[in-house]
């Protein structure tokens, strides 16, 4: 999927919208007064908010890193209490999320009037900040140096020097590009305006005044889709893993496959060369693949022989033409792992220190009776201050302890630690730390 069809599809369930509880409702009521265009956007607007906060939610944690990978940029460029932001990502994304789903909500039915046009405005002006920020890295690049807003220092654009590559907008979901991002941001913020000087057209279709005992509904609802969404969110990294997973990891993947497909699909990318005439100073962009055909570039030559164009080097752009596989199933080093025709465990650890280490030791006992069958057990981590040979014996981990780095970690599973089954590269089944199994079962049920 595309963004385009994804806007299409939203489209599509904006104006099933409006031709219900839009033009139907207003006919049921016999309202004569109407307003199909405000009433559309409020629709697609308040779709897309729950569709992207959704999509979002079943993976908190993801959000979380993200979220991280912005603040540290914000760092470098000097902006204050970005360490502080780091640290509470997942506080913050969580807040985030909620008040995306509960907005998204409140927009289509109707409710809080400016309090929600007026708060959907602040979130898309914040959300156009970043992947603007973003985007215009592409001129530094030396951001350590060159501050995002010393235009004066600004060198020529180039796709390598942004930062992030994917704004995480919609998750593992949907990948986009810098610049789509961006224009996204704009084009709904341009909305979000039209909505808060046209509040007073919204469409409401529940009564202002209606009360349950001496609370108002509306109150009652808005609470209610706070609580649930808040629910949903925290279900999704604190108690299990996520109800749905996007990521190149999930059940089912023939992981050996996919990072063969992964290194099939190279990026593509073209070097743009500024050439100038030193007698008349002339300017000329020349494509990388197209250089042979301007033979005129190293043939003409001037009174003193030399060739009359010079290449412009600091002006030398990097165009990227198609943005290859970037997924972290490249990373996935591990042959022993990908190779294995038997049963195997995966254990993924992460960050040590913050582990929990009852899980572990319910795992070292899975890892024992799998020995026993002839069946391997590996695990993953990337840091801990405890030596590791301490934490094994702490946790019974009898069984190899290998680094890998975070990212991929945090993409393979959202969990610390969490357990994979696996075979002949394949996942088979993935467990979350507080659900960790009792390896009869796992062999009665998964490995037949």
């Amino acid at each position: 999927m595309t963004v385009y069809t994804l806007f299409l599809y939203i489209a599509v369930a904006a104006i099933i919208l409006l031709a219900t509880i839009g033009l139907g409702h207003s006919k049921l009521k016999k309202h004569n007064v109407t307003h199909p265009i405000q009433w559309f956007v409020q629709y697609f607007v308040g779709s897309l908010l729950i569709f992207s906060g959704l999509v979002k939610a079943v993976d908190p944690l993801g959000t979380a890193y993200k979220m991280q990978d912005y603040f540290t940029q914000f760092e470098i460029q000097g902006m204050p209490y970005m360490d502080t932001m780091h640290d509470n990502a997942l506080a913050f994304s969580l807040v985030m999320l909620v008040l995306e789903l509960v907005l998204g909500v409140c927009l289509i039915l109707g409710i809080g009037h400016k309090k929600t046009t007026g708060v959907n405005l602040l979130m898309m002006l914040f959300f156009t900040f970043l992947t603007g920020f973003n985007y215009l890295t592409g001129y530094t690049s030396k951001p350590d140096e060159v501050g995002i807003f010393e235009f004066a220092k600004w060198g020529a654009f180039s796709d390598a020097n942004i930062r992030i590559t994917d704004c995480g907008c919609f998750g593992d979901f949907l990948k986009l590009q810098p610049i789509e991002t961006f224009i996204k941001d704009i084009i709904f913020t341009l909305m979000s305006f039209f909505l808060l000087f046209n509040t007073n057209k919204l469409k409401e279709i529940l009564p202002r005044n209606k009360k349950i005992g001496f609370l108002n509904l509306r109150t009652i609802l808005c609470f209610s889709f706070i609580g649930l969404a808040s629910w949903f969110c925290v279900q999704n990294y604190k108690f299990d893993k996520p109800m749905v997973d996007f990521r190149p990891f999930a059940e089912g993947i023939d992981l050996r496959k996919a990072k063969e497909d992964c290194a099939a699909d190279a990026p593509l990318t073209e070097t743009i060369f500024t050439y100038k005439n030193t007698e008349t100073s002339e300017e000329k962009l020349i494509n990388s693949s197209e250089i042979a055909n301007h033979a005129y570039l190293w043939e003409d030559k001037g009174a003193d022989g030399n060739a009359k164009w010079k290449i412009l080097s600091d002006l030398t752009q990097s165009k990227t033409i198609k943005e290859g596989c970037k997924s972290q199933i490249q990373y996935f080093e591990f042959p022993e792992i990908l190779d294995d025709s038997k049963y195997s465990f995966l254990v993924l650890g992460g960050d040590l220190t913050k582990t929990d280490k009852e899980a572990f030791k319910k795992i070292g006992s899975i890892a024992a009776a799998a020995e026993k069958d002839g069946f391997s057990t590996r695990a993953f981590y990337y840091y801990t201050k405890q030596n590791i040979d301490e934490f094994r014996h702490e946790v019974n981990g009898a069984y190899e302890f290998m680094t890998a780095d975070d990212k991929l970690i945090k993409t393979i599973i959202r969990a610390n630690p969490g357990l994979l089954l696996l075979k002949d590269g394949k996942v088979i089944k993935k467990w979350h730390h507080n659900h960790i199994p009792e390896y009869l079962n796992v062999k009665k049920d998964f490995m037949n």
